[in-house]
């Protein structure tokens, strides 16, 4: 391969890398854009059905919950269509990234992006599996959290007429479920379930959104790269912003086959992605950039794990699976088990 040819190559690689991160961006605003959108039109069409004091009566429940679910609907679809053309954009950049003809790089691009839409992870499921099961899980999340709210507020008021009619103080438990059909702070709530910090719906959209659009720009750059003639592997490697050690520091440091650190001879033996969410990529190495020194340093997953400092084995392998290797009890087919599985067979 000449060093011009190599350098195209690294140039086109590194420019379709970083449209790819600009990608994952423009798509995370679109989604929050979508998602809070609808959070808002939530906390309106909940407004709508306040009483005068503020609260949504029970009659009124039917037909709140009418118009929240209409909204999630809405709310799905134009998030779909954000996934669907991030994907194909994904793939594209993938291709390009490795210098085809034209040609050769729409097949590329298709391939991978059929690959993406019907790829079976781990749990069984696929993307529209994963995009059903995440707005089946806003809808009840949501409906439920306004139905109950509003079956205990009104409740509450209810009892609270009877302890008055009676003479009697309303008891404080009573008093305090009586706000729970406030229309304000339902819209407030369904709207946190919807955006908020902790593990949102819209948390969970831009989780797959990456997921989804980082595997097709892998697969079509991997399907284009492994074409040419000099092409040796893949060689894994950490994003500079990889938060935390984990199994990717391992996969991107053994040299399994010779090869060099994080390099694996084909798509088949390289472990890229390794998780869901991740930043780690991969970029094609040549025969001639394997040395005789990455030939004779070959070694096994669990040599790979003894040269690792300490703290990073601990990220690799969480705490409970390293104090197991520190014991010498840790076999090599245990490094991707869980903690669980790997105590039952050491016990």
């Amino acid at each position: 391969m000449s060093v011009a040819e190599r350098a195209q190559i690294r140039r086109a690689t590194l420019a379709a890398r970083q449209a790819l991160f600009d990608l994952d961006q423009v798509g995370a605003d679109e989604l929050a854009r979508l998602y809070e959108a609808a959070a808002a039109a939530i906390r309106a069409a909940i407004g709508r059905q306040a009483d005068s004091a503020g609260n949504v009566a029970l009659t009124e429940l039917r037909g709140t919950l009418a118009q929240v679910e209409a909204i999630l609907a809405g709310l799905g679809e134009a998030r779909n269509g954000v996934v669907n053309g991030g994907l194909a954009q994904a793939a594209q950049l993938g291709a390009s990234g490795v210098v085809l003809e034209s040609s050769a790089s729409m097949r590329v691009a298709t391939e991978a992006l059929n690959l993406t839409r019907h790829f079976v992870a781990a749990d069984g499921l696929m993307l529209s599996d994963r995009l059903w099961r995440l707005d089946r899980g806003a809808k009840e999340a949501i409906t439920r959290a306004v139905e109950l709210a509003v079956i205990q507020g009104n409740g509450s008021a209810q009892a609270a007429r009877e302890f008055l009619m009676q003479g009697k103080p309303v008891p404080a438990e009573v008093a305090a479920r009586m706000g729970a059909g406030n229309a304000t702070a339902l819209g407030n709530a369904a709207a946190g379930l919807l955006t908020g910090q902790s593990d949102s719906a819209l948390y969970q959209a831009q989780r797959v959104f990456r997921t989804e659009i980082n595997r097709a720009h892998g697969e079509a750059f991997m399907a284009g790269a492994d074409q040419h003639p000099d092409f040796a592997g893949f060689r894994f490697l950490l994003s500079p912003n990889h938060p935390k050690h984990d199994i990717c520091d391992l996969l991107a440091s053994q040299n399994l086959y010779g090869l060099g650190a994080g390099v694996y001879p084909s798509r088949a033996k390289c472990p890229w992605p390794a998780h869901p969410n991740t930043l780690s990529f991969v970029e094609v190495v040549y025969s001639d950039e394997i040395s005789a020194e990455d030939k004779a340093n070959r070694e096994s997953p669990m040599e790979a794990i003894g040269r690792l400092a300490p703290e990073v084995r601990d990220g690799v392998l969480g705490k409970g699976k390293a104090a197991i290797y520190e014991e010498g009890l840790l076999r090599q087919g245990m490094i991707r088990s869980t903690l669980g599985a790997v105590r039952r067979r050491t016990a």
